[in-house]
Parts: structure tokens; sequence; C-alpha cells
């Protein structure tokens, strides 16, 4: 994945490193364990993988920018687009660093053909939603937060040519689709210029369908890091407390610049809590889980496409936007708390998934 995020090694890599260090067993074994869990194959099949691309696509669009049916249904479309694309990539290395603006070329030129029918921004921003580099935004600015600057800087840097590819892809494919199409103005334009939403687009679904959206985005979305079956639960109420926290925090004009840390904070506070009375003794999955439906991914490309179209004011503003959003969030989770190191048997692992039968 274009991530890179493996929560299912991470957990197995984590555990063997904490059992080293209680010496539970010798470090020469722990190497072994190690690269064991290196070697195993991906957790997900290619097929599932694609359906995560759709099913993401489609459920993001009315959650997170108000999209109609129609938008959904389109959204999804462009979720295989972008996955078959990424099935592509993987198989023929000097595609690969053709991907990502590929990708965006193709869903924005899609995505104009249709403008008179569906809401552009919705649904090319829906589509390459797994390709925004929020995630690495949030990260890097957490990182040089805590003076790492190096990993910090180079992070942010990798996350900000992301965005400059999407966003010239975006625009010249919408570019291409407006003069097919024989229209005046491209929707980029109506895209870079909306402050709340993506563009002139009408009202949103019921929010009674986020009751179903939520969850199945997020098991969408871990299910991209490679998140096991086994820390879904933890991972999905995590992300749900954070979210509805943010949602109804920014509801009041008080607290509508904080509200990304109050919902950070109370999505690291139920995590660390429930890490320190469960057999789950890292809070790193479900904080990760929890911080990728708060990043601010679609505002780092809004800040790239209106850079591309000369709107100098409206750049300025996301740009500002992008590191209000990614520091509220740094601040948000609680330090980790660490406790004993859980037998395989005692957590619930089976020893397969341990990187070793023998501990």
């Amino acid at each position: 994945m274009a991530t890179g995020y493996d929560m299912h090694r991470l957990e197995r890599t984590n555990r063997c490193i904490r059992r080293v260090l209680k010496n539970r067993i010798s470090v020469g074994k722990g190497v072994r364990n190690i690269e064991r869990i290196l070697a195993t194959p991906p957790l997900y099949p290619w097929w599932l993988m694609l359906l995560v691309f759709i099913a993401s696509s489609f459920f993001i669009s009315p959650l997170f920018w108000n999209g109609q049916w129609a938008d959904a249904g389109a959204s999804a479309m462009m979720g295989l687009i972008v996955g078959l694309l990424q099935l592509l990539a993987g198989r023929f290395s000097n595609y690969a660093n053709l991907f990502e603006v590929s990708s965006a070329f193709i869903i924005g030129f899609v995505a104009s053909l249709m403008q008179d029918k569906i809401c552009f921004g919705v649904v090319s921003f829906a589509g390459i939603c797994q390709l925004l580099p929020g995630l690495g935004l949030t990260l890097s600015i957490i990182e040089m937060a805590s003076k790492n600057m190096i990993s910090g800087t180079v992070r942010f840097v990798y996350a900000m040519c992301q965005c400059f590819l999407l966003g010239y892809g975006i625009s010249v494919g919408s570019t291409m689709g407006t003069r097919v199409r024989g229209f005046q103005n491209s929707p980029v334009d109506s895209v870079v210029s909306s402050m709340n939403g993506l563009g002139n687009c009408s009202t949103g679904l019921s929010k009674l369908w986020w009751f179903l959206f939520l969850p199945m985005l997020a098991i969408t979305f871990n299910m991209s890091i490679s998140a096991h079956w086994r820390q879904q639960p933890i991972m999905v109420m995590a992300g749900a407390v954070g979210y509805t926290v943010s949602y109804f925090a920014g509801k009041s004009s008080a607290l509508t610049d904080i509200a990304p840390a109050i919902g950070a904070f109370a999505m690291g506070l139920f995590s660390n809590v429930l890490a320190s009375f469960s057999n789950h003794r890292s809070a790193i999955e479900p904080i990760l889980g929890g911080v990728q439906l708060l990043v601010p991914g679609s505002l780092g490309l809004r800040t790239v496409l209106a850079f591309i179209s000369s709107s100098g004011s409206s750049s300025g503003t996301f740009l500002y936007n992008v590191f209000s959003t990614s520091l509220s969030i740094a601040v948000g989770p609680v330090p980790e708390r660490h406790g004993r190191v859980p037998e395989p048997q005692e957590a619930g692992w089976p020893d397969d998934l341990l990187g070793d039968a023998q501990f």
C-alpha cells in the first residue's frame, strides 16, 4: 500500500521486542522472530484490497464531504480505477513512479466529464482518498514538534510532493475533460473557492447514515494499513470516539479552532485507558486508527490546487489550516502507559501471529 504501514507486523514486532527487554527470550531468538515476521506474506489478498479502495471511496464521499448517492456511486467507480492502477503499479516497477499522477489525471478527467451530474470535488477527492497524504503530513508535524527535525522534514517534504503530484494530475485531467465537454470553466476553480466544502454541491445524505458509514469507513482505513481483525474493534472504537467528539466540538463557535485537538485528546485518552485495563498493552494501534479519521489530507491537496490555479489567498488559508489541524492532532493523544507484557496465550493471539511458537 502507498501508506507503507503494517499494523499486523507492528503488533507482532512490538510484542517480540518487549519480551526481549523483559528477558523472556534471548536477543538472537528475538532477531530470528523479527526476520520471520518480515518474511510473512501480506495479510489481505489483492482482491480484498481492491474492495477496500472501492468501499473507502464510497463511504468517505457522504461522510466527509456531504456527497449524494450519485456522488458515492461515482466515487466507488473512481476507487475501483485507482485500485486497479495500484495493482498495476505493484506488478510493473517502471509504472510505480507514475502511479499517483496518472491516477489523479484519470480521476480528474473522468470526474470532469460528469461534472454536470455529480459534484466534481467530492468525487475526485473521494476517488483518491487512499492516496491523500494526510497521515504523513500529520506525523511529519508531530515529529518536527518533538524535535525530530530530520525525519519530520523528510516526511513533510515527501507528503507535500505527493500532494503536488495529485494536484497536478487532477488539474490537468479536469482541464482536458472540460475542453472535451465544451464547458467554460474548470471545476477546480469551484473547489478552491469554497472554504467549507468541495464546490457548489447540494446537501448530503441524512446523518442517520453516518452510524453505518463511520464504522465501515474506519474498517476499510484500518485494512489499508494491514490491521488484523483482532485489532479492528479497538481501532474502530477509537476512531468513532475521536470523530464524534471532534464533530460535536466543531458545532460550537468557541471550540471550532480546537475541535481536532479535543477529538484527538479524547481518542488518545480512550485508547490508553482501554490499553491499560485490557490485554492490549499497546495503544499505538487504536491511536493510529483514530488519527486516520482526523487527518487533513484533503486540505493539503486543496492547498496545491489553490497554488496551481494562482489563488494566493486561498492557498495561504488552506496551508494554515493544514498546520493548525495537524498541530491540534499532535497535542491530542496522551502518552502511552506501558504495563506488563502478556503471554501470547494470555493476550489471545495465536503463536503463529507472534513470530515464534517457542516463546
